[in-house]
This record gives structure tokens, C-alpha cells and sequence, in this order.
């Protein structure tokens, strides 16, 4: 069975339906909190390529309910095949939950924030079968194979304007077009579909002290990394 390291962002760390599955999941994670997007990103990317032990880096924002269930079909996924990337999928905006556009799509917006527009996939244009290949996919528990991490450093979107790849938000559109330049697919499990809560919880960047948790399935790492 590959092993699993789960990394959450969690600029907020205050949605309680979130909160508490963290320690209930059953795969190792890191945690970084009250931190901002990129740099938060990078040092989970720095963690997991330092310990060699884990196959896949896997990606969940901080505001969608993973369940266990949705970790162990995404370990049976992986245990079946090696893919370089396989995620799960989320509602949109909270109004879109259950039956509304998911957070994916076949095709890729436009770089630019101006003329971006989304395609995502309604639940009646998803494919029959259980696992099919995308052209983008939100962080809903993706994972992301070591050999991939090697190649990507995670960076915003301001490289699409007039700044650079250390500054801007939608790391995973950028992450998306990185794997397109790349020629690495992207497949998506239907059957990992989570709750995202979109709207909840508060900005605590600059409010509270960063920290950084590392969860062991079988006990609680105290940093130092």
C-alpha cells in the first residue's frame, strides 16, 4: 500500500466540521496554520521531500470535511495503480452541495484573472465510470506522486500578470497548468466526494502564531520538523 502524507493549509483552523476528522484520518499529515497560501505550500512540499518515506504528497484545503472513507478509497485507488495524480472532488460554493457543479473541469480557464471563466462539471456531465481523467482539479484530497513533487514547486498566480510566481492566489490552477506544460495527467474518483464549506471559518493569517502539527496514525509528532 503507498504511503500517504496529507498536508492542510489552514489559514482559518476554526471549522469545527473540519476540525474534528483531522485526527481520525487514517494516513500521517501535516497541518500548517495561520500561515499564507504559498509558503505554506512550499514547506509542506520541503517536509514530504525530505522524508522519503511517503509516496504522495496528498492536498486538502482547509475547508472541506474529509472523511476517512474518502482517505481509504483514495489508498485502494493508488493500491490498484501508480498514478502520478489522483484527487477527489468537491462542490463549487456551498450552495452547490450535494447536487451541484463539482470542482473540476476538462478544460483550463484563462491565465489571467480578468478573463477567467470556469467550465466546471455539472453531476450530470460526469463520466460513468469511477475514475476519469480531467483537466483541472481543486486540492479535494488530491494526491500527487513523489516524482511529480520533485518537478513542481507549488507558486500563485501572479506570474500570469505582472509579478512573479511567489505572489498570487490559485495555486491550484497554476499546479494544473504546471502538470498540462509537463504532459501529466490528472485523473479524478468520483466516489471521493466531500463537503466543501466554502464560506466558513475566519482569516487568522497575522491574528495567531503559525504552527505546524504532524500527525502520526498512531500518534501526535511535537515539532521541531
Amino acid at each position: 500500500m503507498p504511503k500517504l502524507l496529507l498536508f492542510r493549509g489552514s489559514p482559518r483552523s476554526d471549522i469545527e466540521q473540519v476540525e474534528k476528522w483531522n485526527h481520525k484520518l487514517p494516513c500521517d499529515m501535516i497541518i500548517i496554520r495561520y500561515t499564507h497560501e504559498i509558503p505554506a505550500y512550499r514547506e509542506a512540499r520541503e517536509y514530504f521531500l525530505r522524508h522519503t518515506e511517503y509516496d504522495y504528497l496528498v492536498l486538502a484545503t482547509d475547508d472541506i470535511i474529509v472523511l476517512p472513507k474518502n482517505v481509504r478509497q483514495l489508498q485502494r485507488d493508488l493500491d490498484k495503480r501508480a498514478y502520478l495524480i489522483l484527487s477527489g472532488m468537491m462542490n463549487v460554493d456551498e450552495d452547490d452541495f450535494p447536487d451541484g457543479k463539482h470542482n473540476i473541469s476538462h478544460d483550463l480557464p484563462n491565465k489571467l484573472r480578468s478573463a477567467r471563466i470556469w467550465n466546471f462539471i455539472k453531476p450530470s456531465e460526469l463520466e460513468p465510470k469511477f475514475i476519469f481523467l480531467v483537466g483541472f482539479a481543486g486540492f479535494a484530497l488530491t494526491a500527487v506522486h513523489r516524482r511529480v513533487v520533485e518537478q513542481i514547486q507549488f507558486a500563485g498566480d501572479g506570474a500570469y500578470g505582472k509579478y512573479t510566481r511567489d505572489e498570487g492566489a490559485s495555486l491550484d490552477l497554476v499546479f494544473a497548468y504546471d502538470c498540462k506544460d509537463l504532459n501529466i495527467p490528472m485523473f479524478v474518483d468520483r466516489r471521493i466526494k466531500m463537503h466543501h464549506l466554502r464560506l466558513h471559518g475566519t482569516f487568522n493569517v497575522g491574528k495567531i502564531k503559525p504552527t505546524t502539527e504532524i500527525i502520526n496514525v498512531n500518534k501526535i509528532i511535537t515539532p521541531p520538523l
